[in-house]
């Protein structure tokens, strides 16, 4: 069921519950008030019968007299007097005055109450002639309860309506952003980022709008980004390809061609038995598969520097050092990496830093200096620094994929990233660090308190 049906049934059921209660409030003041009606008009009317009754040995003709005393009930509202004769017969009766708005049977049923009946005894002189009786007839008190009980059932029915009506408005206002909300879900469900509601409406439903438009917001600002992180990727993927192929092109195939050339000449040199000519060109073979070596070394050693993170951080910079160089000679290196051993997913992730941080500073800052550094602080963090003297970082790069990469790197290591202009207000400096695992903290917390005592 939906949620604005729901409340107007439970609204509705409220003020159900409250007509019922008001019913029943008013039947019970109704029954209050008809025996109090019906007592005070037998008190009353039995006052006059009996001042009548008092005159009437007096009279001439008392049966008329009595008559008479029955005939001045006629028109009242609430009592009936009747003059019975001595066999029970019924000599004369008062007409009751008929009620404006008969009530229905089932509420006279339910309000009529006791029986208020009261006869009159004639005096022995005139006891021939019957009695006189009294009865209180509440139909027309009734008829009032019937007549207030209709205009309370209006009133409140149309306050009821008119509730019901406010609240159908108010929710349909108010609810509405709801509808929108469902619709907007459904649209980020398929992938369109782009769904924001209306914050309007009631302060409680307001947090619930603004925390979907973030949440939209972030996800179009994430899927932007990964769309730019994989064409980035996908351009950083084809540099590497290149650059890598360029290598195998430049370095690699010079090389092969020398020892298929050496190769070759062998078998004529030997069918000339020219000893030493082999000998040479065994060792020019040799030559060229050594430097072909080096040179897969260092591809493989960029592609995976494990092998050179396995001999510690400080070799591995120096190889990434020796590779830019023999690539970019122009630019002067300077290292200050910390001679010591750290846990090896440490080690790795400040490598790729370095290196990650160095081919952002080559690619986009086009220095002329750049600076290497990896030590331990007081506060038991390994500190990277990558600084240049370079163009700085444009505001297209700052997004790119290898700062995203190193900011998820060093997050996922519980450290920070931070990107400022370096110490000569030129080019960018930045600085990542690491917490140390808690045997290391105590390791050096232990060196620190060693070197007070000495």
């Amino acid at each position: 069921m939906p949620l604005r049906r729901r409340l107007l049934v439970l609204v509705a059921l409220v003020l159900g519950a409250c007509l019922l209660v008001g019913g029943a409030l008013t039947y019970w003041a109704g029954l209050r008030k008809i025996e109090l009606e019906m007592s005070s008009a037998i008190a009353v009317g039995s006052s006059a019968v009996m001042d009548a009754l008092n005159t009437i040995q007096g009279s001439s003709d008392p049966e008329a007299q009595l008559t008479r005393i029955v005939g001045a009930f006629d028109g009242d509202r609430h009592l009936v007097a009747r003059l019975v004769g001595p066999d029970g017969a019924l000599k004369s009766a008062s007409r009751l005055k008929a009620p404006v708005d008969p009530p229905p049977a089932w509420l006279y049923e339910l309000l009529e109450g006791k029986i208020h009946k009261q006869t009159f005894t004639l005096p022995d002189t005139l006891k021939n002639l019957g009695s006189i009786t009294l009865e209180a007839d509440p139909h027309n008190e009734v008829g009032e309860v019937w007549e207030d009980l209709q205009l309370k059932f209006i009133i409140i029915s149309g306050f009821c309506g008119i509730v019901l009506a406010l609240i159908y408005a108010s929710l349909g206002r108010a609810l509405k952003p709801l509808d929108d909300l469902s619709v907007a879900l459904k649209r980020v469900g398929e992938g369109d980022y782009s769904a924001h509601v209306a914050e309007q409406g009631p302060e409680d439903l307001n947090l619930i709008y603004r925390a979907f438009n973030r949440m939209a917001d972030q996800l179009r600002t994430s899927e932007e980004q990964n769309q730019r992180l994989n064409e980035q990727l996908s351009t950083v993927q084809e540099e590497e390809r290149s650059e890598i192929a360029r290598d195998l092109h430049d370095e690699i195939g010079p090389f092969l061609f020398a020892v298929d050339v050496d190769a070759q000449s062998i078998p004529l040199m030997l069918a000339r038995n020219a000893t030493d000519d082999v000998n040479s060109r065994a060792g020019a073979i040799r030559q060229s598969v050594q430097h072909m070596q080096v040179h897969l070394r260092g591809i493989l050693s960029r592609l995976r520097p494990a092998m050179l993170i396995d001999q510690g951080l400080t070799h591995a910079i120096e190889h990434l050092v020796a590779f830019w160089r023999t690539r970019r000679p122009a630019i002067v290196f300077q290292t200050d990496i910390e001679d010591a051993r750290f846990p090896a997913h440490i080690e790795e992730a400040a490598f790729r830093i370095l290196q990650e941080g160095t081919s952002n500073a080559i690619r986009h800052g086009k220095p002329s200096k750049i600076g290497l550094s990896a030590n331990r602080t007081p506060e038991a963090a390994l500190q990277i620094v990558i600084s240049d003297d370079g163009s700085g970082i444009a505001a297209s790069t700052k997004r790119g994929f290898g700062l995203v990469g190193m900011r998820e790197r060093v997050a996922a290591l519980d450290g920070t990233l931070e990107i400022t202009t370096s110490k000569e207000e030129k080019g960018v400096m930045l600085i990542a660090r690491i917490p140390l695992p808690a045997e290391r903290r105590a390791k050096t917390s232990d060196n620190k308190q060693a070197t007070s005592a000495a």
